[in-house]
Parts: structure tokens; C-alpha cells; sequence
């Protein structure tokens, strides 16, 4: 497009709005253009067809001209704003327009006299302050001003031209734009219009969720119709619809209510709340990671502030471990030297009082010397009185029937970490009332502080199984030096339950070793009879007999992981642990069944246990294309022993990927097999349980045992 400057473009209007001439003066003009050397020739866009209608044309040179000489005609500076006023109506508008187009006719030559006019004065020149304002509202009518209005005589018909004529186009040069409402048409027509629209089933949630209100379409009147219909026939709008309210999520509100509403009343109590999905979504990942236990206790719900016993003192230092450590060393250092008089004698013994409890607990002595979690015997001090009245603040709850006794066990963590705390509740609330959670040791308080944490569990004083081992070696009269066959199956059955019982719940103790299983002997009422027959419903007094497992700190909660999570183990491995972490392959499960394997090797043979590859047979290969192999122990089993029992208990845990097929998924744990096996010892044991010295008078000699070394 060709743009002019304003004195050409007013030039190319004139040329237009001239009024019709004679022969002569046609004559004179065409001399007149010949010897003007002013006009410039080529292509241009008149005013009327130019899209820039209205603006400041801006000539190829670059810069904007301006000229002084004005145009002949009259109606070049004819402008609607200034003139023509607006009306509320059509009917007016088509006045309006045929008063337009007789407008026209005004300007002509002398020799047309068919039109009588009336002449006003009309104001041409404007002062250089005049304010040209765009009427922002087509309701507000700009001021009209003094006009020159033609009257045709009465039989004037006026003529009907083409939109695009000259004539007509050169009245359309406005100093303005027509204002328009901020409106768009698209090629989608009914789509663009305000209703509510569900074409394309676009839904906004946000705004349609919960709204039972059926979505509004637009009528056929209403469908294709232009946005412009309102300014150009001052049309009602169209009635706004108002947008639905929004619904409630009442599974949110619910969930919400129920978390706070445990969190308000201490929370683990109540039905546990798991969180959606897993929280820790790696494929391969190591369990013990710090960073790792980190992320679960952010993000675990119900948080662990809410359990029961949990004191959290992250910002505050307590510093009283190396007190503790001295006081623990002194008090061995005078049990070994109790005849010396000149034995120094010892301070006084630390009292431990934390926030939030109204117990306060004396250290008497050192159980277990760890080189990062000691054990210390201590006393509970608190007075009954003084029992009754926290019962009564705490309320009912799963833990509240604990029958705490003055004698407690203290264990203190290096770095401090309430993840055993975590575990242990985890697996008995998990567990329930049954009678594997009665061999899991109880947890009662965990106080962590930034330096320190006191872990208070239950205390049992009758040794673990590696205390019976080795008194079993000790006994003259024991078969090899090693324990009975008898008490073997009987604790064989007591950890096998316990251990199918925790993996069917995603818990992995991950540290099963025979020093973390504490030996139960708990008394028989008066009222009760122990059988001497073995009873593996647990009736007859046998439910009070078997194992309490402890140390929990290497433990795995598998509701956290992906159910295809595979773990690494970045330490250093041996012997005691399972083929996979040896190889540096992934494992899971494996790390409980290889410990269980251990201590059932330790109860048979009286050592530490050790396993060789049976076979790779040619063909048998995995994905990773590897040859499948099979660990068998290395010592052989006695012929007086029930090596068909034992042969599946050790293919069985030394084997656990090989023994799938009949399991949920055939993939691990292995419950279901665990259970098989495990019914089987049951039942040759009721059968044989009182043959020679029989089980329950090896029981009381081991309690008896352990009863003499402890004094």
C-alpha cells in the first residue's frame, strides 16, 4: 500500500468531490494537467479504500509532511464526530443516512437548480488545543454543532451506489475509529459466544465440580449471531448466566477430619492412616539411608508427633550420655571387684527427668555394651499415684494396657534417630492382638533430642537365645554340645510365626541374629495348667512360652517402597549375611530368611553358619542371563534328626526365589510356604513333644539355667 502525505491525499479527495463540468472546463483541466509537473505518477490508495483511514499518512521519504493548501470543496473537512449527533434508534440512523447522501449534491455548479439549500455558516477552522475525543460509549451522543443540511425537493429520489463508490467512501475520512466493544469473531462462531459451553467437553473442574446444575447451551436464534449486533442495533445483551457454586470434596473434608481428629487425640491409637502410594518411589535404593528415613518421617501420615510415648526435643541439647557412660563403667568395675575394701565407691546415680512426663527414671547398670546403642538397666521411679493420674490424661488407647514394671530397659542411639521407635509400633499395631505381637518386644517412651535419644522398652531378664546356645555347649549332658532337638523345633515354630506374620504386614526386622531374640518365659497363673504335651493353638500355658524379638533399628517398612523396590547394601557384608548382598545383587526379603536360617544353624550345630553352592545347572538361566544356583549348607545333618523337616526349613530360606510358585503374585515373601513348613514342625512336635526328657522339662531347665547365670 502506497501512503501519501495529508496535502496528497486531500489532492486525491478533491479530485473525487469536484462537482461535474462543462466541456470547456474538462477541456482546460486536461490542458492544465499536461504542463503539471507536480502530480507524481504511478499507483496510490485513495483515502476512502486506505486501511489507514484517519491517520497521519507519513510520505516514502520517511518524514510527515503537512500542507497549507486547503481543500475546495467543502465537505473535505466533513467529519461525523462534529456534525452528525447520535440517536438511540434505527429510524433516525436511516434519516441520518439520506440526509448523507443529499448531502452530496450541494456542491455543484451554478447551472443546477433543481435543489434548493438553506446556507449555514459552518465553523471550518479549529484551534490547535481542540481536543478530538473518542466517544468511549455509543450511549453518550457527542455535542452537535451548526451544520450546513441540504433540502432536496420533494420529488428527489436519491440515488443507491455501491458501497466502494468514490462519492460515499470519501465521507467516510473520520479523524477517529469507530469504537467497538472488546469483543472477537471467531471462525467457530457459537463457540465464542458468553453462555456456558460443553462442545468439546472442555470442563473447567474448578468451577463445574460439585454443580449438579445441567450445562446451558445457546438457543438457534442466538448461535451464529455477530458480537457487532448490540453497537449497530443497540440491542439488549444477552442475560449473563452466573457460574455454579462450587461443590464440596467431601472425601477430602473426611480424610481431613480423620487425620485431624487423630492427631488431636494422639493420634497412633486410632486407625492407622496410610498414606496414597508409596512415599519413596526409587526402583533402587538403599533402606538404612539416612536421607532416605528422613523423607519417610516427613511425609508418613499420621505424623510420628502424633504417637503415643513420642517426646520430640530436636531443638534442645541434653548431654547426658557421658555421665551415664562413667557412671555404667564404674558400677562393672565394682560388681568385678566386690571383695576389694579398697574398691572406690560410686557417685551417685544418675535420675533422668524429661519434658512431658511426670517419670523420672535412676540408671543402675550397663546391659549391652554396643558401640553405638548401650543398653542401661534403669528404675522407674514414678509412684503409683502418679501411674493413675497419666493413664488418665493419655485415655484408653492399644498400648495403654501395658503393665509397666518398676525394672525398664534404656537404650541410647548414636546418631539419635526415633526410626526403631517407628518400626516397633508400627509392627505391633500392625499385628494386633495375636500371637506374634506377644514376641515383639514392647516400646514404651522415645525422647529424642538434638545430641542425644532415650529409647524405654520393656525389659525381660531371662537372657536371649544365644545365652541358651552357649549354655546348651556348657551342659555336659547335652547331645554333641548342642541344644535339644526338641527345644529347636519349638523355637523354630516360635520365629517362623513371628516372621511370616511381620513380612505379611511389610515389616523387615532386617538384623536376625540369635542375640537379638530375647528368650520368653513369662509366668503361668495359678488358674492355668501348663500342659506337658505341646499345644500349638497356644492353650494350655503354651502361648506364654517362646521369643520376644528386639532391636529393630535396621528395620524396613515395605508399605513406604514401590512393591517392585529392589535394595542395595553399600556396607561391608560377611558371612551372616543373605548370597545377594555377598554378590552384590538386590535384595529384600532375603535379609530376614538368611538371618533365620543363621540361628536355626546356630540352635542345630552350635556355630555360626556357613553355605556353599549345591549346583548351576546348564539351561536354568535368569533374565540378567546368569545360571540359577542353590545354597545348601555346608555342614551335613544328623541321620537321628528330622532331616526331611529341616532339609525343606534350610531349601526354604536359603532358596527363597526358588520357592515362589504357590505364593501371591509368585513373588516374595514367602508366607505361604513359611506357613507349610512351619504347620509341619507343629505337628510332629504335638506328636513328640513328651518323648524322652520331653519339652516342657528342657524349658524349665533352660529357665532355671539362665535364672543361675544371672545371679
Amino acid at each position: 500500500m502506497t501512503l501519501h502525505t495529508r496535502a496528497a491525499t486531500d489532492e486525491i479527495y478533491d479530485l473525487f468531490n469536484q462537482p461535474l463540468k462543462s466541456v470547456d472546463d474538462e477541456e482546460e483541466e486536461s490542458e492544465s494537467e499536461d504542463d503539471d509537473g507536480d502530480m507524481t505518477d504511478g499507483d496510490y490508495t485513495s483515502g476512502g479504500e486506505s486501511t489507514g483511514t484517519g491517520r497521519l499518512a507519513t510520505s516514502e521519504a520517511g518524514d510527515d509532511e503537512t500542507s497549507d493548501v486547503k481543500s475546495v470543496s467543502e465537505w473535505s473537512e466533513f467529519t461525523a464526530r462534529k456534525h452528525i449527533p447520535k440517536v438511540g434508534n434505527d429510524d433516525q440512523e436511516e434519516e441520518d443516512e439520506e440526509d448523507t447522501r443529499a448531502s452530496r449534491f450541494t456542491e455543484g455548479d451554478d447551472e443546477d437548480e433543481e435543489f434548493e439549500a438553506i446556507h449555514v455558516q459552518v465553523p471550518t477552522d479549529f484551534g490547535e488545543h481542540d481536543e478530538l475525543a473518542t466517544p468511549v460509549s455509543p450511549e453518550l451522543p457527542a455535542t452537535a454543532k451548526t451544520m450546513f443540511v441540504p433540502i432536496p425537493p420533494e420529488d428527489y429520489v436519491a440515488p443507491m451506489r455501491p458501497y466502494r463508490d468514490p462519492s460515499q467512501v470519501s465521507q467516510n475520512r473520520l479523524p477517529f475509529m469507530t469504537p467497538i466493544a472488546e469483543k472477537t469473531e471467531s471462525s467457530l462462531g457459537g463457540l465464542t459466544v458468553r453462555e456456558e459451553k460443553d462442545y468439546f467437553n472442555s470442563k473447567t473442574p474448578c468451577k463445574t465440580n460439585g454443580s449438579k446444575k445441567p450445562p446451558v447451551r445457546p438457543s438457534g436464534d442466538d448461535f451464529g449471531s455477530s458480537p457487532f449486533r448490540e453497537i449497530i442495533n443497540d440491542s439488549k445483551p444477552s442475560d449473563k448466566i452466573s457460574q455454579p457454586m462450587l461443590g464440596k470434596n467431601l472425601k477430602t473434608n473426611k480424610t481431613s477430619a480423620i487425620v485431624a481428629k487423630v492427631q488431636a487425640s494422639g493420634g497412633p491409637l486410632a486407625k492407622e492412616i496410610a498414606p496414597k502410594g508409596p512415599i519413596i518411589k526409587d526402583s533402587q535404593c538403599n533402606p538404612v539411608d539416612e536421607e532416605i528415613r528422613e523423607t519417610i518421617f516427613a511425609k508418613m501420615q499420621p505424623p510420628l508427633t502424633t504417637y503415643e510415648g513420642f517426646f520430640d526435643h530436636k531443638e534442645e541439647i541434653q548431654s547426658r550420655s557421658a555421665e551415664i557412660r562413667k557412671f555404667a563403667k564404674a558400677a562393672s568395675k565394682m560388681s568385678k571387684n566386690a571383695s576389694d575394701k579398697t574398691a572406690t565407691n560410686l557417685s551417685m546415680p544418675p535420675i533422668l527427668r524429661f519434658p512431658g512426663t511426670e517419670k523420672k527414671y535412676m540408671v543402675k547398670r550397663e546391659l549391652g555394651a554396643g558401640a553405638f546403642a548401650p543398653v542401661y538397666l534403669i528404675e522407674n521411679m514414678a509412684e503409683e499415684e502418679d501411674d493413675d493420674k497419666e493413664n488418665a490424661v493419655m485415655g484408653k488407647g492399644a498400648f495403654d494396657h501395658f503393665n509397666r514394671k518398676s525394672l525398664e530397659a534404656l537404650k541410647m542411639e548414636d546418631p539419635p534417630t526415633a526410626w526403631e521407635f517407628y518400626i516397633t509400633r508400627q509392627a505391633k499395631r500392625r499385628l494386633g492382638v495375636s500371637r506374634a505381637a506377644e514376641s515383639i518386644i514392647n516400646v514404651y517412651e522415645m525422647h529424642l533430642y538434638k545430641d542425644e535419644c532415650y529409647l524405654i522398652e520393656e525389659y525381660r531378664d531371662q537372657g536371649t537365645l544365644l545365652d541358651i546356645i552357649n549354655v546348651s555347649r556348657a551342659d555336659s549332658k547335652s547331645p554333641g554340645g548342642v541344644m535339644d532337638e526338641l527345644l529347636a523345633v519349638f523355637f523354630s515354630i516360635e520365629l517362623f510365626r513371628t516372621i511370616e506374620a511381620l513380612h505379611s504386614k511389610g515389616i523387615l526386622h532386617g538384623d536376625l541374629k540369635a542375640d537379638n531374640c530375647l528368650v520368653r518365659f513369662d509366668p503361668i497363673s495359678d488358674e492355668d495348667v501348663w500342659s506337658t504335651r505341646y499345644r500349638k493353638d497356644g492353650s494350655g500355658g503354651w502361648n506364654k512360652k517362646g521369643v520376644s524379638l528386639i532391636d529393630f533399628g535396621r528395620g524396613i517398612d515395605m508399605r513406604v517402597f514401590k512393591p517392585d523396590v529392589q535394595f542395595i547394601a553399600d556396607w561391608k557384608t560377611g558371612p551372616q549375611d543373605c548370597a545377594e548382598m555377598r554378590e552384590l545383587r538386590p535384595w529384600t526379603y532375603q535379609i530376614d530368611y538368611h538371618g533365620l536360617a543363621g540361628i536355626i544353624h546356630s540352635m542345630l550345630f552350635g556355630k555360626y553358619i556357613d553355605t556353599i553352592v549345591e549346583r548351576s545347572g546348564p539351561g536354568e538361566l535368569g533374565v540378567s542371563g546368569g545360571g540359577l544356583r542353590k545354597w545348601k549348607l555346608k555342614e551335613g545333618l544328623k541321620r537321628y534328626w528330622q532331616t526331611e523337616i529341616w532339609g525343606k526349613v534350610f531349601d526354604l530360606l536359603l532358596n527363597p526365589t526358588a520357592n515362589v510358585e504357590a505364593e501371591e503374585g509368585t513373588k516374595m515373601p514367602i508366607v505361604k510356604g513359611m506357613k507349610a513348613v512351619r504347620e509341619e514342625m507343629e505337628t510332629w512336635l504335638e506328636g513328640n513333644s513328651e518323648k524322652g526328657v520331653g519339652l516342657q522339662a528342657g524349658l524349665r531347665k533352660l529357665e532355671w539355667a539362665v535364672g543361675q547365670k544371672r545371679k
